[in-house]
């Protein structure tokens, strides 16, 4: 059952990664059109980037947990690498506590701000002017991928501390 909910964990931030990874092609469309616009027909648009740079922190904030999936968040490889998997999974755990408190304060705090900013109908005050509250809904929901993974990867590293093995998928 613990292995059920934790693959559960997994193909959750597998599938929104790879969901999210599309948003590459509307981001590098619309910033050609942009570019196309600015210094081809010397037209900006009043909406292009404004709309990329919305995409692109959404792309970034619900990724996450993807990232963390996959291993690829940033660490000291020269020193991580060169460590046992037991060794890894321990150091792993110890700065956990880190991990979890910065997370579960990038949700909290990403979630009081995204419903004050949905109760008051937040938009940018740009001239182009879009609502704000579905880009600032994706710091609480990115936040709470990379909790929820961040709980799977503790299960799994405190297995290997354990058992001297990695789990298996």
């Amino acid at each position: 059952m613990l292995f059920s909910f934790l693959n559960f964990i997994d193909t959750l931030n597998e599938w929104t990664g790879k969901f999210v990874s599309l948003w590459m092609i509307p981001m590098i469309v619309v910033m050609s059109f942009e570019v196309f616009m600015r210094y081809g027909m010397a037209s900006p648009t009043i909406w292009g980037t404004e709309l990329v740079t919305y995409l692109f922190a959404s792309y970034i904030l619900l990724g996450g947990g993807y990232t963390l999936l996959h291993g690829a968040h940033v660490n000291i490889n020269i020193f991580y690498n060169r460590m046992e998997v037991r060794r890894r999974a321990l150091f792993d755990l110890l700065t956990a506590c880190i991990f979890f408190v910065y997370t579960w304060v990038l949700f909290h705090e990403g979630l009081k701000f995204a419903l004050d900013g949905w109760s008051r109908n937040r938009h940018s005050g740009t001239d182009w002017n879009p609502p704000l509250y579905p880009v600032l809904m994706t710091v609480p929901i990115g936040a709470f991928l990379l909790l929820i993974q961040g709980v799977s990867k503790f299960i799994r590293d405190l297995l290997i501390v354990i058992t001297g093995k990695e789990p298996t998928r």
